[in-house]
């Protein structure tokens, strides 16, 4: 079993440590194989928005050399960990910086199957809501119900015990662990939240439009046999149900949209 995990930090330090609280214990099973990748250690430019990953393709992006790996280890992996860390509140810009290049997946899902973990910390507060994007994210990318852990500094010093944390933490990430391995094993996947079903139809939608702007969009969701499926996984009959209608609904209104451009420009021309 394949684990990619990415280290979001630029430096090795709390997010780094409770990480490392995670891998110890995926590491002793021995069918177990874990890569890391570090922002720190890619040097990845700023992503330029440029668009060429959304409307040509991802190998047209201005730092392809550097992703062509990512991108490998990202297919090949059966578990995903990505950790961030909370600056004022928010997500670290290198982690975000390293999900924008990858905004082609939103348009383009391709990690059904796979197991996800977040890994977020705070000196204060943010690592909940830091954590909750990260997960949301993962969840667009076909990575439903990803296992989260965290960790405030700050009160787990004011729950420490002569230094160490309280067993209470211990086991959370024990737990945490072996629940993300064994869901790897097992192959279990969570169904997917009722707000990625709706996004994932209306990328469907336009995607298949005869108006599309993306055709690398529409390549994608017709070769991967996702066009007539309200979600690629199983999902329950209500939320399969939603994700039809909705695909109904914007398919409709793109395709109005998209003959009313139409028709305009031919008439300024």
């Amino acid at each position: 079993m394949n684990v990619l995990v990415v280290h979001g930090s630029m430096r090795k330090g709390n997010t780094y440590s409770l990480t490392y609280e995670i891998i110890d214990r995926l590491a002793v099973k021995s069918d177990m194989k874990i890569t890391e990748i570090s922002v720190s250690d890619i040097d990845l430019p700023f992503c330029t928005s440029c668009h060429f990953c959304l409307s040509k393709g991802e190998e047209y992006c201005p730092h392809d050399k550097i992703l062509q790996n990512v991108r490998t280890a990202l297919t090949e992996c059966d578990g995903l960990i990505l950790c961030g860390t909370t600056y004022i509140r928010a997500l670290n810009a290198s982690m975000k910086n390293f999900m924008d290049h990858f905004a082609y997946v939103f348009h383009r899902p391709s990690l059904f199957g796979k197991i996800g973990m977040v890994i977020a910390t705070s000196a204060g507060v943010g690592e909940k809501k830091v954590a909750k994007y990260i997960k949301n994210v993962m969840g667009q990318w076909g990575i439903n119900d990803a296992i989260i852990v965290t960790r405030n500094t700050k009160e787990e010093r004011l729950q420490s015990v002569g230094g160490e944390p309280p067993l209470k933490v211990k086991k959370k990430y024990d737990d945490a662990a072996d629940k993300f391995y064994n869901n790897i094993k097992s192959k279990r996947l969570a169904s997917p939240a009722l707000n990625n079903i709706v996004v994932h139809n209306a990328f469907r939608a336009t995607s298949l439009s005869d108006y599309s702007e993306s055709k690398r969009d529409t390549e994608h969701w017709s070769k991967e046999g996702f066009s007539d499926r309200a979600y690629p996984v199983k999902i329950g009959g209500l939320k399969y149900l939603i994700g039809s209608i909705m695909y109904g609904v914007i398919k409709k209104a793109t395709d109005i949209v998209g003959k009313s451009y139409t028709k305009k420009q031919e008439t300024q021309r």
